[in-house]
């Protein structure tokens, strides 16, 4: 169960840097290290460790005090478990040391039409940020690494620093003769 964002899922590109490996050719191209803020419901958590929700999360609110939330008819819920534990509050921010690779990166700027979407494959995963917060949604940020994205795509990129954009990540397709009996 590998980390993906299998429909276009807002985002915030919150810097491109360039990559670039001391042995390049004059005529290869750049790579990109972008990194990715975005909101997503704690269900996610399940793709970096089935535990994680119930440790920073639980059904009902820590304290009484709380004012208990009735959910609106018609809306869907966040999540089942939106109230911090005690953990889920005092931790912050965790970083997850976990690196992904052959990852496609889809990136829909809002001009509409298929044809503008950018399309960058053989993505790197790496730097997961993952921030708990209270009503079951989680920040999550990451970096994605790609080694060769051509000249006019590096150019849209650059383009799209600290703006909003919908992603759609896919992981490798795994070939099942490569998994041996």
């Amino acid at each position: 169960n590998m980390f993906a964002l299998e429909t276009f899922t807002k985002s915030k590109i919150t810097e491109v840097g360039v990559l670039s490996q001391k042995n390049r050719e004059p005529d290869q191209n750049p790579g990109a290290a972008l990194s990715f803020t975005l909101e997503l419901s704690n269900h996610n958590l399940a793709y970096f460790d089935g535990s994680l929700k119930s440790f920073l999360y639980t059904k009902s609110a820590a304290t009484t005090t709380a004012p208990k939330q009735n959910g609106l008819e018609g809306i869907e819920e966040v999540s089942d478990m939106p109230n911090l534990t005690a953990a889920g509050a005092k931790l912050g921010k965790l970083h997850w040391n976990h690196e992904l690779t052959g990852y496609s990166l889809e990136i829909d700027q809002g001009l509409g039409g298929k044809n503008s979407n950018l399309s960058i494959g053989d993505v790197a995963l790496a730097n997961f940020r993952i921030e708990p917060k209270e009503g079951g949604t989680i920040l999550v940020s990451f970096v994605g690494e790609a080694q060769d994205v051509p000249e006019q795509v590096f150019g849209r990129l650059a383009t799209l620093k600290n703006r909003e954009v919908q992603i759609r990540l896919a992981p490798p397709v795994v070939d099942q003769s490569d998994l041996g009996e």
